[in-house]
């Protein structure tokens, strides 16, 4: 395996991790609003955002993702 095929192996397995992490902390934060809703006051809804505010729940912006875009793209094209 060269040394960018390891690299790019590994960053995967990362993105995986990190995939695996989020599940589960979206997970917890959907069980907390299941069981705290019984609580609320009457006529309201909870929302999962009302129990927990996630860095990847912001929507990432155009530019952000355009500049992911080439980013990943350069990377696939040294590869």
């Amino acid at each position: 395996m060269t040394l960018p095929e390891f690299l790019l192996a590994a960053q995967g397995f990362h993105d995986l991790e990190e995939n695996r992490e989020r599940n589960h902390w979206e997970r917890t934060r959907w069980l907390a609003t299941l069981m705290l809703q019984p609580h609320a006051k009457k006529g309201t809804r909870m929302k999962p955002t009302d129990i927990a505010k996630f860095p990847w729940d912001k929507q990432p912006s155009k530019e952000s993702r355009n500049k992911l875009l080439e980013h990943t793209l350069k990377k696939m094209a040294n590869a």
